[in-house]
């Protein structure tokens, strides 16, 4: 019983040390699915913002984070005002994932692309 709760304190303190290290600046620049692209994302305690640069478009958003296992999730905030919903800088997709990859490295499912810290 004692190694049971002992393993679970040490769980806990892994699970709040990795989303420390999570915090920061995510960036990624070069060329995705055949067009010049640039990521940024930037990760603090409670929220999170996300933006990239492609073509015509510079779409960005903000909203909520967690972590299940090795895997970050981005859940974009719900926008409410119709012209920013129509603009080049809405974020038509809203939910992302990614692979977490040590400290430093985080992996898009989508776009198969590694956002390096900065």
């Amino acid at each position: 019983m004692r190694k049971l709760g002992i393993f679970c304190l040490f769980f806990v303190i892994c699970s709040c040390m990795t989303k420390k290290n999570l915090y920061g600046n995510y960036q990624y620049k070069g060329v995705s699915n055949g067009f010049p692209k640039e990521y940024n994302l930037l990760i603090k305690k409670d929220s999170f913002h996300i933006s990239y640069k492609s073509q015509d478009a510079s779409p960005k958003c903000i909203g909520k984070w967690e972590i299940l296992q090795d895997t970050l999730h981005l859940k974009c905030s719900k926008e409410n005002v119709v012209t920013k919903m129509l603009s080049n800088g809405y974020m038509n997709q809203r939910d992302y994932k990614l692979k977490i990859i040590g400290n430093k490295k985080l992996m898009m499912f989508k776009e198969n692309i590694i956002l390096n810290k900065k």
